[in-house]
């Protein structure tokens, strides 16, 4: 049959085209480039059918079947494609724009590079979709399954996802800036540099996410669940965590400056390296945290926090108090706080040079005239290591991360270029000794 008798057939109605696919199973019509637009087409038989590019704006699909449909740069421009079923169809760089996929089928489909910007998507089950580089900008897709599906660099700015379900899917480096995912179920989904700045994340379940180096600036995570969930170099700048389930959570060298830890849960959470300032951890729990390097400032709030021990190294060492059987009183606990404020913690092999050190300090005392910038303490840790704390008095709370980074750098980079100088005219003095050995050697010879 011609493209043009599949034209007539599909004008006679969805009855007279259905009865003809079903008598022709093996025959799969070539429509691409095809041209319905506005047709109504209600529980059409598009099984396996190539629609290449073709014009669908505003057909009304409602029921239709595509299963295994190659749908690829089709144009679905305000379509209705509710409880329609699209299995593994392709729907490569189609665009979806406004389109109505109400109840609709997506198990399995091809959806990468497509554009469901506005497009109605409640309830659609997406699972295990194909769906990289997609827009879905201020789509609503409130219900929505994801489980397992591939979302790597998708748009959802503005999109409706309360109560979504995102399981395992990979979301790298996808953008959700303000999109609403009240409720949604994220749990062990890849969220690595994903952009979710102001986002609504309220009562949320991110079990076991990997948030590493996301975007969460001004995001709102209220009872939110991220027990065991990896935060390693996110930006919660600004963020609103109160009543927040950060148990056993890893925020190495995560930014919290600003954010609202009223009431939160952070028992075993590790916070190295953390920032801090201005931060507002009242009636939060910090049982068993870790806070090595932990930066606070004045600013910082810690009333009437819960902490029965603390570990003031990695990997749980340095507990606080020593003796389990005790627990850590409140003058101690604001002890430490105030031995963190503003200090700078560096850990030094058990053979530092101490010469160098000096030399090194005197030398960052010069280059930050403008800062007080004093040694604090000098502890021994159990492996013999030193950990000397630096204590920065900063021109502003403004320019204190900054402060604090910077002069650390240089510090670090001053003491190894002066300790591999040192190791040089060792080295080279070592050679010439050996030298005159070998030469008083051959002169007895």
């Amino acid at each position: 049959m011609s493209n043009k008798k599949y034209l007539a057939s599909l004008h006679r109605g969805v009855k007279d085209w259905n009865k003809w696919r079903k008598n022709n199973l093996g025959t799969l019509p070539d429509l691409s480039g095809i041209n319905l637009s506005g047709c109504t087409l209600i529980g059409i038989d598009f099984t396996g059918i190539n629609l290449v590019g073709a014009n669908l704006v505003k057909s009304n699909f409602c029921g239709a079947n595509f299963d295994g449909a190659n749908l690829t740069g089709a144009n679905l421009t305000g379509a209705n494609l509710s409880g329609a079923s699209l299995t593994g169809a392709n729907l490569t760089g189609a665009n979806l724009i406004k389109a109505n996929y109400r109840s609709a089928e997506l198990v399995g489909a091809n959806l990468s590079l497509a554009n469901l910007a506005y497009a109605d998507l409640r309830a659609i089950d997406f699972t295990a979709a194909e769906l990289s580089n997609a827009n879905f900008s201020q789509a609503n897709l409130n219900g929505a399954v994801f489980r397992g599906a591939k979302l790597t660099q998708c748009n959802f700015e503005l999109a409706q996802l309360v109560r979504a379900d995102l399981t395992d899917a990979n979301l790298v480096r996808v953008r959700f800036n303000k999109a609403d995912l009240t409720g949604a179920n994220l749990d062990r989904a890849n969220l690595t540099e994903a952009n979710l700045r102001k986002v609504n994340l309220t009562g949320a379940s991110l079990f076991q996410v990997d948030l590493t180096k996301a975007n969460l600036t001004k995001a709102n995570l209220t009872e939110a669940n991220l027990l065991k969930s990896d935060l390693t170099q996110a930006y919660l700048t600004g963020a609103n965590l109160t009543k927040t389930d950060l148990v056993r959570a890893n925020l190495t060298q995560a930014d919290l400056s600003q954010a609202n830890l009223t009431e939160a849960n952070l028992s075993g959470a590790n916070l190295v390296k953390t920032q801090a300032w201005l931060a507002n951890f009242d009636r939060s729990i910090l049982t068993g945290a870790c806070i090595e390097n932990l930066q606070i400032d004045g600013d910082t709030s810690f009333n009437k926090v819960t902490c029965q021990y603390l570990y003031l190294n990695y990997y749980q060492e340095q507990r606080i108090p020593q003796n389990p059987e005790h627990c850590l009183t409140s003058d101690r606990f604001k002890a430490i706080l105030d031995n963190l404020i503003g200090s700078v913690n560096m850990v030094f092999d058990a053979d530092l040079n101490w010469s160098i050190f000096l030399t090194t300090f005197e030398k960052l005392q010069l280059r930050y005239k403008s800062q007080i910038i004093k040694i604090q303490s000098v502890e021994v840790l159990l492996d013999r290591r030193f950990l000397i704390k630096i204590k920065i008095t900063p021109e502003s709370e403004i320019d204190a991360i900054k402060s604090y980074n910077s002069v650390k750098n240089y510090f670090w980079r001053q003491y190894n270029l002066a300790a591999l100088s040192d190791s040089d005219l060792v080295s080279k003095s070592q050679q010439h000794q050996r030298k005159l050995e070998q030469l008083n050697v051959y002169k007895q010879n």
